[in-house]
């Protein structure tokens, strides 16, 4: 009969423990940072992946540095403004 006992009042004091954070909200933002990954494009000339803000963008076309958007252009010419 003891057992059963501690085992409910372990988890009523589990079940606190999880409604405590889920209504503070805490250990959210760590969770957050983690499971968001900058997003990663890949580059139309040479097919590297780097993430979207430090490649460069050309109409619906997304590359790695300016050579390599002017080297697709030049070889692309119907895909020029």
């Amino acid at each position: 009969m003891m057992i059963i006992r501690l085992i409910i009042l372990v988890a009523l004091v589990g079940l606190l423990i999880f409604a405590y954070r889920k209504l503070t909200g805490s250990g959210q933002s760590e969770n957050k940072q983690a499971n968001n990954p900058a997003a990663m494009k890949k580059c139309d000339q040479c097919g590297i992946h780097l993430p979207q803000e430090e490649g460069c963008k050309h109409k619906d076309h997304f590359f790695c540095s300016n050579e390599h958007m002017q080297a697709y252009l030049d070889q692309h010419p119907d895909e020029r403004d």
